[in-house]
């Protein structure tokens, strides 16, 4: 134990001293990424007793592993111009590692050495009542779901898809809150295999209509309650790489309607020098480098960075459409220019609350994971349950809604169904 802390911290400040030299000069950039592969590794190796957070930092890997094209063979990796500058991409590079580091740095060495599972760590309740209401709001909500599939050949697929997003709703993602919940009402073996029906349901809807990422969410959450612990960890990392492959033939999927493997084989192709290669992670990369931009111009200034912060706490407790637009930044950006939307989580809180923003972020993740696995059973750890399945979009697209207010929403909705399951335990007394 002591060894490994020795490590990260000696790691953690040459890190710091780096970042400090990269953003003077500019020439270390190609060091800089490297140390940060280095330490999102590094961070893999620390959630090795932690399997749902090692698949998560294997994830947060693809989007660094994404920038060696650009920063090793000059590939061009999004396809808007007005702030495809170095500076600007270094600036961005800096930051996220930066954030990388301060979650390596604060977390417990051998975290979880017990290898205690997140689902034993809350408490359930037997209570067929809620259960199976729980089960029927899923079912109505599935039933419900908006959009037709993408499937076709008539080449107007990726159409269908943005239609698809236009109609949709917040309710696949309100859909894990019911899900998480029904988990640990849920105490017999029928009503856990109609839990992994309901996921296979939920997963086809995706997939037909191009709900790529709500798909994969589910799929995280289905491993946490169903699968964490029972594989050996080689196997879950050559899994997560089949993943990214199906997770690919599901975004050709919804741009051409069908797959073929010359639609395959163009997706993963890395020759030449000078070439393109825009993928999701990519967009995602160039979104966060827009944020600085506008700040570069004036547009984000200090009050406009403080408005903005103020609607994302804000946003923990409501809705983004109760929030001002600024607290929205990639719809707040979209109206000076072009990009796809998302964006890094350690570049948005760069913009709320400045590098030292950034540094607190790594720490209270660490904080949290941290505190998660001491061994003690409470209602407030079904958060980590939430934080470890919806990573996907709050890591790379929205950490207003997902990090903070899904988060809040699941501890508070979860801890009225436990005091109702109580008080009517208590009534039949």
């Amino acid at each position: 134990m002591e060894r490994e802390r020795l490590i990260k911290l000696i790691w953690g400040g040459l890190n710091f001293i780096l970042l400090l030299a990269a953003s003077f000069f500019p020439i270390l950039i190609q060091v800089v990424l490297i140390s940060g592969i280095i330490t999102n590794i590094f961070l893999i190796y620390q959630f090795r007793y932690v399997q749902p957070a090692m698949i998560m930092m294997i994830f947060c890997l693809s989007y660094l592993g994404f920038l060696t094209p650009y920063y090793f063979y000059n590939y061009t990796i999004a396809e808007h111009t007005k702030y495809y500058n170095s500076e600007l991409f270094n600036k961005a590079l800096v930051i996220h590692v930066l954030f990388l580091t301060s979650f390596s740095v604060f977390l417990k060495p051998q975290l979880n050495s017990s290898k205690l599972l997140i689902k034993n760590l809350i408490p359930t309740a037997s209570n067929p009542i809620i259960f199976y209401l729980l089960v029927f709001a899923m079912f109505t909500l599935l039933v419900t779901v908006k959009g037709e599939s993408v499937i076709s050949t008539t080449g107007d697929s990726y159409q269908t898809y943005i239609d698809n997003i236009d109609a949709q709703g917040g309710s696949l993602e309100y859909f894990y809150i019911l899900y998480i919940s029904a988990f640990f009402f849920a105490n017999k073996k029928f009503q856990k295999i109609l839990l992994i029906l309901i996921f296979l349901i939920y997963s086809y809807n995706c997939a037909i209509r191009g709900y790529r990422i709500q798909m994969v969410q589910m799929v995280f959450l289905a491993f946490v309650l169903f699968f964490d612990g029972k594989f050996k960890n080689f196997f879950l990392v050559f899994m997560c790489f089949f993943g990214f492959i199906m997770s690919e033939i599901l975004s050709i999927l919804k741009t051409l309607g069908t797959v073929s493997m010359e639609s395959l084989a163009k997706a993963f192709e890395f020759s030449g020098t000078g070439e393109v290669i825009i993928t999701n992670q990519t967009d995602v990369f160039y979104s966060s480098v827009v944020f600085l931009g506008l700040i570069e111009d004036s547009i984000l200034d200090i009050q406009t960075r403080i408005w903005s912060a103020l609607g994302f706490i804000l946003n923990w407790f409501l809705p983004s459409s109760f929030v001002w637009k600024e607290a929205r930044l990639p719809e707040f950006g979209h109206e000076f220019t072009t990009f796809g939307g998302g964006g890094l989580v350690s570049v948005y809180f760069f913009v709320w609350f400045g590098y030292l923003g950034v540094v607190v972020l790594g720490a209270s993740l660490a904080f949290c994971f941290n505190k998660l696995f001491t061994g003690a059973i409470r209602y407030y750890n079904v958060i980590g349950i939430m934080i470890l399945s919806v990573y996907p979009r709050w890591f790379a697209y929205d950490p207003g809604n997902f990090l903070m207010r899904f988060s809040l929403y699941m501890f508070v909705f979860f801890f009225i169904l436990m005091l109702i399951d109580k008080q009517m335990k208590s009534n039949s007394l």
